[in-house]
């Protein structure tokens, strides 16, 4: 589940400052993100989410063992865009050239290079439109979404300050990477033993 929480004032933004002061109980099982000014709460993720996001994890970091162009992190991390929104993806990678962006002690403070989001039921709309839209808006330069309902990877790159299409790629295929050349994850080993 996804909720955008209302806030005193329906035109009331919290900016990015604020959202870094808040604190939750340490039982609190939600992932909070700030998209647009409006805070967001979403579940925490089921355990088909987190194994689809340990393969990714581990095939990254197998490429960038052998070619060091950088670096990446996986949730939860917070990655600032500006002062309006602040997320958490899945998984995030940032070139060499962009590692002056990476604050050990806060989190991301700019646009990654790519960023991988795994759908979720309740993350949907968020994860295809609203994040979609941020992401093209603050020029991540690849996106990728993984959709564990039908089994497939979608892939959009930017070109000329928006996103086109680089490929969706289903069973039998391997999802490649067009900023990390060579990087690629078969769709098959993706989706291995995953119980529907």
């Amino acid at each position: 589940m996804t909720a955008i929480l209302e806030q005193e004032s329906k035109k009331a933004k919290m900016t990015s400052a604020a959202f870094r002061e808040l604190e939750f109980p340490d039982d609190d099982l939600f992932i909070y993100e700030l998209l647009n000014g409006q805070l967001v709460k979403k579940s925490a993720p089921k355990p088909l989410h987190q194994l689809l996001s340990r393969r990714i994890t581990k095939a990254l970091e197998n490429y960038l063992g052998q070619n060091p162009l950088g670096d990446f992190f996986y949730a939860p991390v917070d990655v600032f865009l500006d002062d309006y929104n602040t997320v958490q993806p899945d998984i995030c990678f940032l070139s060499t050239e962009r590692a002056f962006l990476i604050d050990l002690n806060e989190g991301i403070m700019g646009a990654p290079d790519l960023i991988v989001e795994i759908l979720s039921p309740g993350s949907l709309r968020y994860d295809r439109v609203d994040k979609k839209d941020l992401y093209e808006r603050f020029a991540v330069k690849e996106y990728w979404i993984v959709d564990p309902n039908n089994r497939a990877v979608e892939i959009y790159t930017m070109l000329e300050n928006a996103y086109i299409t680089h490929g969706i790629f289903e069973a039998g295929e391997k999802a490649n990477s067009s900023l990390l050349v060579g990087f690629d994850v078969e769709i098959n080993e993706l989706f291995k033993n995953e119980a529907h």
